[in-house]
């Protein structure tokens, strides 16, 4: 059919357009009812396609949904799929780098292993102080318990050598125009848990194959005894709770009480397709008893240099880190500076700091010291970070705990004092906006469990079982005494979320997340409402999602999925329709993709969209992965009006070494 005959056949008139956003909604009822009531066990499968990788990402990262997660976060996160943390055999700051643990937990594990030997087992480690059932089986995705000795002995360093490639390539075309193409590709090789080598790159869409448009690499050392490691090329610094220096992923919002205090991993390899955030120089740690001394030297725009762009500035970017760690707790300082752009320094006060008292704006674009404390006992923590901008003359400060009330609800309170002068450039801390910066706040969440357990259908062993009923609701409270986002005056925003879920069954679960966002200025209102029924056998598995969203006007999103999961094949196939007619309205949908593929598109229109998504394990060593999807938007929406259709196929292939 031509395209006049096509949107001929589109042109639906508004009463029929009524008829099938309503034929589909209660199509969608029926058949989650009907799931609602079957239970019963099945044989355990392995999901290729990441359902429980994704689940132990969100526990990790202390996030309520997928939506809230980062490309930064969720690739590096994902390199350990393929390639997973050895903990019998991690040094302290290979194990502190991973990010997947708190200081506390290392020192425990690195204290159980000289005592009792190597962790063999997830149920051993839930048994470690600090690390508990939930945690052991979230981290179970990402580690091995490799190990070259008896039970009862620690492991030396391995004689192994471990590896993976990923190449991945994609093509889509959108109605009326030519098919563009994007590739990418990751390496990483692992010596004797001594030496990694990896490299990353990615092209954007373009109707021609190009260079890649982000190169990332790194080359790491992993010392023993006082060098912790050495590291060239790409990395990430993340120290304290993120006031003065965090790079890559930062949580902003409400979320889980685990999200409030943040695990700072120092030093570590960069392993995103996405190339943002990290810095690109040299980088090393070093320990000498209870201390750590973290020291790098980054070249902020070599990385655009060094892709061809001529025309990019470049400055020197010098930071260390004094680290202490205890039984109970750490403090550490941070101090970093960036110059001016190398080749316009001047020896005069730059213009907007002439007021400043130490001239720091002479010779800096950006100069901060920071001091951090986090201290646990009977789990209990307290944790704390001030920061100090030497080019504004400002501070800024953050306080907060984390306790239990009782054995089935976890809290987290924090307060935030982010004065209008202080650069936010490099900060990641807890924030309810896009920058730590202009923000006064308040915010607490809590985390509820209760009923018994009920054990899953199709999983054996541990972590077969599931809490009937648990949940998260939480407030966030900001004040911002400058004007912004286009406002002329100060600013007020309050955040409220409540998220439950609820197992029904060893087959089927059903939850229910309402967020609501108050402000005084530009669309006051912003209230976000979701339910999504689950259902699993083991093997066939069936997903849907009901979505309204009120804040210029009514957004609606819905979706069904059906899957079918028994090694060595995956297949899953997904529908939805949505109606949003304002960019403002737009609804964010996790998207499931082949592993180290974040795919979480911004849906706004009127239209549908259809999407399969296949996995294959070839061999021990080899996996392949499928998706093909096609979006349209062939109804008219106000303001946005009508949007071409879209193709896209993607292909993976992921092997292990």
């Amino acid at each position: 059919m031509d395209r006049e005959g096509r949107m001929e056949a589109h042109a639906i008139r508004p009463e029929d357009k009524d008829w099938i956003f309503m034929a589909w909604h209660v199509l969608l009822w029926a058949v989650l009812m009907s799931t609602g009531t079957c239970s019963g066990p099945a044989p355990a499968y392995a999901d290729h396609q990441g359902d429980g990788h994704l689940a132990a990402m969100m526990y990790i990262t202390g996030v309520t949904e997928a939506e809230d997660l980062d490309e930064s976060t969720f690739d590096e996160l994902t390199s350990y799929l393929s390639t997973p943390l050895a903990i019998n055999y991690a040094s302290v700051s290979r194990l502190t780098g991973s990010g997947l643990m708190s200081g506390y937990q290392i020192a425990s594990l690195v204290d159980y292993r000289s005592r009792a030997g190597d962790v063999l087992s997830v149920a051993e480690l839930a048994a470690i102080d600090g690390f508990g059932k939930e945690y052991a089986e979230a981290l179970s995705h990402f580690i091995s318990f490799e190990s070259s000795e008896a039970p009862g002995r620690p492991s030396s360093s391995p004689d192994v050598i471990s590896g993976s490639v990923t190449l991945k390539s994609s093509a889509r075309r959108k109605e009326n125009a030519s098919t563009e193409y994007s590739y990418g590709f990751k390496s990483g090789l692992l010596l004797y848990e001594r030496l990694e080598i990896g490299i990353t790159g990615r092209a954007a869409y373009s109707p021609e194959l190009q260079a890649p448009e982000v190169l990332s690499f790194n080359i790491t050392y992993y010392g023993r005894k006082r060098l912790g490691k050495v590291i060239a090329g790409d990395f990430n610094v993340r120290t304290g709770q993120g006031l003065a220096l965090w790079s890559g992923f930062s949580m902003a919002g409400l979320s889980a009480p685990g999200s409030y205090s943040k695990r700072p991993s120092g030093i570590s390899p960069y392993r995103s397709y996405s190339g943002e955030g990290s810095l690109r120089g040299i980088a090393a740690d070093f320990s000498s008893g209870r201390f750590t001394f973290t020291s790098f030297l980054a070249v902020d725009g070599l990385r655009d240099r060094m892709a061809g762009i001529k025309d990019i500035g470049m400055s020197l970017l010098p930071g260390l880190n004094i680290g202490y760690s205890g039984k109970n707790g750490q403090a550490s300082i941070t101090a970093y500076a960036q110059t001016l752009e190398l080749h316009s320094r001047s020896s005069g006060i730059t213009a907007g700091n002439e007021g400043t008292l130490s001239g720091a704006g002479a010779y800096f674009s950006d100069l901060k010291i920071s001091a951090d404390a986090r201290y646990s006992i009977s789990g209990n923590e307290l944790f704390a970070e001030a920061a100090f901008d030497a080019v504004s003359i400002s501070a800024a400060a953050l306080a907060g705990s984390r306790f239990p009330v009782g054995e089935n609800l976890d809290m987290a309170v924090s307060l935030r004092y982010y004065p209008p002068g202080f650069s936010a450039v490099r900060s990641g801390a807890v924030r309810s906006g896009t920058r730590c910066s202009n923000e006064y706040a308040v915010s607490f969440s809590g985390e509820f469990r209760c009923g018994s357990h009920v054990s899953l259908a199709g999983k054996e062993g541990f972590g077969s079982s599931e809490i009937r009923h648990k949940g998260i609701f939480g407030v966030d409270a900001s004040y911002a005494p400058e004007p912004r986002y286009g406002t002329d005056r100060p600013t007020r925003q309050l955040k409220i979320l409540f998220d439950y879920d609820w197992r029904i069954s060893p087959a089927a679960a059903v939850s229910f997340r309402v967020s609501e966002r108050l402000r005084d200025w530009d669309m006051h209102s912003r209230t976000d409402v979701r339910t999504d029924f689950r259902y699993s056998d083991g093997r066939v598995s069936l997903t849907a999602r009901i979505n309204a969203l009120l804040c210029r006007s009514v957004g609606l999103l819905s979706y069904l999925e059906g899957g079918y999961a028994d090694w060595p094949v995956s297949v899953y196939l997904r529908g939805g329709l949505f109606r949003i007619d304002a960019w403002d309205d737009r609804i964010y949908v996790y998207e499931r993709d082949a592993p180290g593929n974040f795919n979480v598109p911004a849906y706004y229109g009127r239209g549908y969209w259809a999407a399969l998504t296949a996995g294959i394990r070839c061999t021990r060593w080899m996996r392949a992965y499928f998706r093909a999807s096609y979006q349209d938007c062939p109804w008219h929406a106000p303001v946005i009006g009508q949007r071409p259709g879209k193709w896209e196929i993607k292909l993976q292939l992921a092997l292990r070494l």
